[in-house]
């Protein structure tokens, strides 16, 4: 008899062996990626991070998907949620369902801990379209100039290097920008920080801080890595600083640089996030309405079956509850059917809806720049 291929969760904190597994694996796939900077991620991820692993009937870990843990803000309520990182699989392994044991082992781990959603960052939308993932942050991109541009005219400025000693000013500064103009996003606490210097630090970057002169007040907070090319990675400010950080940027590199994660337009717009639906009374629970209303609704999951019934989601000014109903069903003033891909992409992505839907309180500004 064949043996299965059983998706589990290795237990790698402290099981060297399996530690080494995910590593080869990872040098094997991610060939990009440079040894100081897997040096970091072992260091700083692997401690709280969870793992999950195929292994071939005939001995060797032949598939993998990594998540790691991330606390975000959504509609003002702070939610546990897991970035999926490192999904991979030997070539001689490939198109087998080894991806999908995968992912279903992990969400249904996820779903037991009543998780609301997965985020992920894809090598191709392609692949994790058929799951229900769907793109939900599309990040503000484009060039910076080195000449001054001069978009807005106020205080000056300088730039220098943030270091370790400035980490409570990078959480306050942050959490007050991300508050102000962002309903979804990642918290940014002193061990975010810390981490982000060490990731940085792997690859050549750091965390520029832009100030005014006179007073020393924070105005941006601009991550980036590399040297050539140098990439900047966020650039995190108020909406109207916008120019004259940009301004202030260009003249410290002394060159044009790209910039991606803007907290601002740009040049350009991309899709960077997907995600779906884990737990659909707890992600049904993130949103509000502007007046009280009672919604019946029917909700289909193909991929995590658990999630398909129909709902009782009722919803004040202050939030709202979701309860899945066995039946018969009272009928309610407002009734819709929907599948999961399509309620998380107006929900979460902010899809505008029609009629007495559009009281419902939805996402329109995420922010999520993590990529590890």
């Amino acid at each position: 008899m064949e043996k299965k291929w059983d998706a589990v969760l290795l237990e790698r904190n402290g099981e060297k062996e399996a530690e080494k597994d995910t590593r080869r694996l990872w040098e094997e796939i991610f060939t990009e990626d440079s040894e100081a900077f897997l040096d970091y991620y072992d260091k700083w991820k692997l401690t709280d991070n969870g793992c999950y692993g195929i292994y071939a009937p005939e001995g060797g870990l032949a598939s993998m998907l990594q998540m790691n843990p991330y606390e975000l803000r959504v509609m003002g309520i702070r939610v546990e949620s897991r970035y999926i990182i490192a999904v991979a699989t030997k070539e001689k392994y490939r198109h087998r369902g080894l991806m999908r044991r995968l992912l279903k082992k992990s969400l249904s781990d996820m779903r037991s801990q009543k998780m609301p959603f997965v985020f992920l960052m894809p090598a191709s939308e392609a692949i994790y379209h058929p799951f229900g993932f769907r793109f939900f942050y599309r990040m503000n991109t484009g060039m910076i100039s080195c000449e001054g541009q001069k978009l807005m005219e106020g205080e000056a400025v300088s730039v220098r290097l943030a270091e370790k000693n400035d980490i409570p000013g990078l959480v306050t500064f942050s959490s007050g920008i991300l508050e102000k103009n962002f309903d979804f996003y990642t918290e940014r606490d002193s061990h975010y920080f810390e981490m982000l210097f060490a990731e940085l630090e792997s690859e050549n970057g750091g965390i520029l801080l832009v100030t005014e002169e006179k007073t020393g007040k924070m105005k941006a907070v601009i991550p980036f890595w590399g040297s050539d090319p140098v990439e900047i990675r966020e650039i995190l400010c108020s909406p109207e600083a916008g120019g004259q950080v940009m301004d202030a940027a260009g003249r410290y590199f002394g060159k044009p640089v790209r910039a991606d994660g803007l907290s601002f337009p740009l040049d350009g717009i991309k899709p960077v996030i997907m995600g779906r639906i884990v737990d659909a009374e707890a992600f049904l629970g993130l949103f509000s309405a502007d007046h009280p209303m009672e919604i019946l609704l029917t909700l289909e999951d193909p991929f995590i079956e658990e999630n398909t019934g129909t709902y009782l989601w009722q919803l004040t000014e202050k939030g709202s509850t979701a309860q899945k109903l066995s039946g018969p069903f009272e009928e309610k003033k407002l009734r819709i059917r929907m599948d999961a891909a399509s309620l998380f992409e107006w929900l979460a992505g902010g899809k505008a809806a029609e009629g007495e839907l559009k009281a419902v309180n939805i996402c329109r500004a995420p922010y999520i720049n993590e990529i590890v």
